[in-house]
């Protein structure tokens, strides 16, 4: 007869509690940079006598917000497991991570392909007068502030720009169950940060092929290299306006 009570229990493994952080969090980082992206451009700036359109300005406002945003982070990723949660992690450097990072990187380009088989300039995408801030750029990429607002532009802004979009809100919405929509509402938001008519079609392209690089390796690495790439690319096809 078979002893029910002799027989081995059972019991189901320990759920792991989650380390990814809230959204009310990643809302309060977007927020916070948004915010600080505008009040140090519009409202710092111009009280200490700086023009809003110079590279000394911009450079600072990019710089600036940035280490607004890597403080806050440093001390939120003091939490264990915190950082793997938002992709703060170095991936496997094999085949699929490359060709991840080339198709991320086809999809950032495709809006500045299309544009240069039709013989244009990303200025030229919009209205007319988007060409004289093309020739504006061009000026202004002279000079220490000059190479301030390349470094800013190239190097800064996509590390706080993944970090946001791809490691806080990807990664948080990636760990709630969330795959394909995770990508698309990231790279959506992330057209916020670029809201001028030459930039919403480039800035959306950008966002989904970082976001597929983040959601296929787990990091935000790779895509931080194709982010990189986009921008230096970008910064010299715009000195085309010229």
């Amino acid at each position: 007869m078979l002893d029910l009570a002799a027989a081995p229990t059972l019991t189901p493994p320990a759920v792991q509690p989650s380390t990814a952080p809230s959204l009310w969090l990643v809302a309060a980082l977007l927020i916070a940079h948004q915010v600080a992206l505008t009040v140090i451009h519009y409202i710092v700036g111009p009280a200490m006598g700086l023009d809003p359109a110079s590279a000394a300005l911009t450079a600072a406002t990019i710089v600036l917000a940035a280490l607004l945003i890597f403080g806050l982070v440093a001390l939120d990723t003091r939490r264990r497991g915190r950082a793997r949660a938002v992709l703060l992690t170095a991936p496997a450097w094999d085949r699929r991570t490359a060709s991840t990072m080339v198709i991320g990187l086809a999809v950032a380009q495709i809006p500045l392909g299309m544009l240069a088989l039709q013989g244009a300039t990303v200025w030229q995408s919009g209205v007319g007068s988007n060409l004289e801030v093309g020739r504006a750029l061009v000026s202004s990429l002279t000079g220490s502030a000059g190479l301030a607002l390349l470094i800013a532009t190239v190097i800064v802004a996509p590390m706080v720009e993944e970090l946001l979009y791809r490691g806080y809100l990807l990664g948080t919405l990636v760990d709630r169950g969330w795959r394909v929509a995770a990508v698309l509402v990231s790279a959506f938001l992330f057209v916020t940060l670029h809201f001028e008519p030459a930039n919403l079609v480039a800035s959306l392209c950008l966002g989904l092929g970082t976001g597929i690089c983040a959601l296929r390796t787990r990091s935000i690495v790779p895509g931080l290299f194709v982010h990189i790439a986009s921008n230096a690319f970008g910064m010299w096809y715009a000195t085309l306006a010229a």
